[in-house]
């Protein structure tokens, strides 16, 4: 549950690193959902299946 909450504060924080580089809004986005994608599995390896 925590590693989830931290993956979805990364992808706020890379939002909001890509708006001020100046980059447009599409590609913060975009690098928003990858750093979700990327850790949300990470965050539910550890649980049981069961």
């Amino acid at each position: 549950m925590i590693s989830i909450i931290i993956a979805v504060l990364v992808a706020a924080l890379a939002y909001a690193l890509c708006v001020a580089l100046g980059l447009p809004s599409i590609v913060g986005i975009v690098a928003a959902v990858l750093v979700l994608l990327a850790g949300v599995p990470a965050g539910l390896r550890g649980r049981s299946s069961v």
